[in-house]
């Protein structure tokens, strides 16, 4: 009895030990998925849904499989199709690249102007045939030094960067303004991918800024579109109060934020970042876009409980498609139809006045007949 006993109470305390080792391991996994919302791109009622998924199993089936719900405001969407944005051929969804590079002085170190060099030179390489690349300076105003339309190979952007760097022109280090503009630039821009991406190359550190790190959070807080800092420095070296800035801008925008002194090891982690996501079509029939500003709603069920996040955007409605040439035969259609209708109500309104002329008219001579009449009775 005392063995069995003995071998009892030795099994209870290998399974207690199983557990406590085992469920923590479980806690952090569930604690390390995640998703998050890149960017939202409306056409209502068609919307098109940029999601980078941490620890996630991507595959399109097993996603459907799970309990994925997406809501427009209380308006449930209904998911049209899910697909990694690089494919089994390495061919990477078209995307758009805002690349905004710190030119203040601080980065005429040459230990960081070479590691700069082999950062540019592979974002510049890893670009697919479709993808567009516009580049930004940045020091006390943001300066344009290749639209996305340019074609300037990237050993002559590079050079410019470089030069902008060495002359040190500029004073301060306008960070968040530039980010702002850049932002602005990525929400307008024509003709380029609907992927838009925000990358942000800087040693650390803002002089001199008219925006704060919470202007410039509030600001993002729109319209979604994820906000990279890739931030080349040592870890023990970073301006403290910028690297917890950048991580919060990142997070708000559905980007993140990298630290090192390595452009290699910088491009890697962004590279495995932007191949997370997933571009994710919806159809919502029935959400009216009573006010242009909406939320969207984006939740995972999974094993261990439900992870969700929301994001604001600006619902816009789809441009009604027309052919070539239409819309000029519709301008003059709505004019022919403007004019009709204004001349119709122009003769509505004179025949109404013309009958209550006649009425008018038709009253003062009975009244005129009848005082005749009262006169010779007299």
């Amino acid at each position: 009895m005392g063995i069995r006993k003995g071998g009892s109470n030795l099994l209870i305390l290998m399974l207690l030990a199983f557990i406590i080792l085992w469920v923590p391991e479980v806690c952090e996994a569930a604690s390390d998925s995640n998703l998050c919302i890149n960017q939202v791109e409306s056409k209502l009622p068609d919307v098109t849904l940029f999601v980078r998924w941490d620890n996630i199993d991507m595959d399109s089936a097993k996603l459907k499989k799970k309990n994925l719900s997406i809501k427009i405001n209380d308006t449930s969407t209904q998911i049209t199709d899910i697909r990694p944005v690089k494919n089994e051929n390495g061919v990477t969804e078209n995307t758009a690249y805002l690349v905004l590079v710190d030119t203040s002085v601080s980065m005429q170190n040459q230990n960081q102007l070479s590691e700069l060099h082999i950062l540019l030179e592979k974002l510049f390489d890893s670009g697919g045939p479709n993808d567009k690349t516009a580049v930004f300076g940045v020091s006390n105003k943001l300066e344009t030094l290749k639209d996305f339309m340019v074609n300037d190979s990237s050993q002559s952007v590079i050079n410019n960067i470089r030069n902008a760097i060495s002359s040190g022109s500029g004073t301060g280090t306008y960070l968040y303004s530039g980010i702002r503009e850049a932002y602005d630039k990525g929400r307008t821009a024509k003709d380029i991918p609907t992927r838009r991406i925000v990358v942000l190359i800087t040693d650390g550190g803002v002089d001199g800024d008219c925006l704060s790190s919470e202007d410039i959070k509030k600001y993002l807080d729109v319209d979604r579109l994820p906000v990279y800092n890739l931030i080349l420095n040592d870890q023990s070296s970073i301006d403290e109060e910028f690297k917890n800035s950048a991580d919060q801008i990142a997070q708000k925008t559905g980007g993140q934020s990298f630290i090192s002194t390595s452009g290699n090891e910088l491009f890697t982690q962004f590279e495995s970042s932007i191949e997370k996501c997933s571009v994710i079509k919806l159809r919502c029939d029935n959400f009216k876009a009573v006010n242009l500003q909406a939320v969207i709603t984006v939740a995972l069920k999974g094993d261990q409980g439900e992870i969700r996040q929301a994001a604001k955007f600006t619902a816009a409605l789809a441009p009604v498609a027309m052919e070539p040439g239409q819309t000029v035969a519709n301008n003059k259609q709505e004019l022919r139809t403007s004019y009709f209708g204004v001349a119709v109500i122009l003769i509505t309104i004179m025949l109404i006045l013309l009958i209550l002329l006649a009425l008018l008219w038709l009253l003062m001579n009975n009244k005129r007949r009848k005082q005749e009449n009262n006169e010779t009775q007299l």
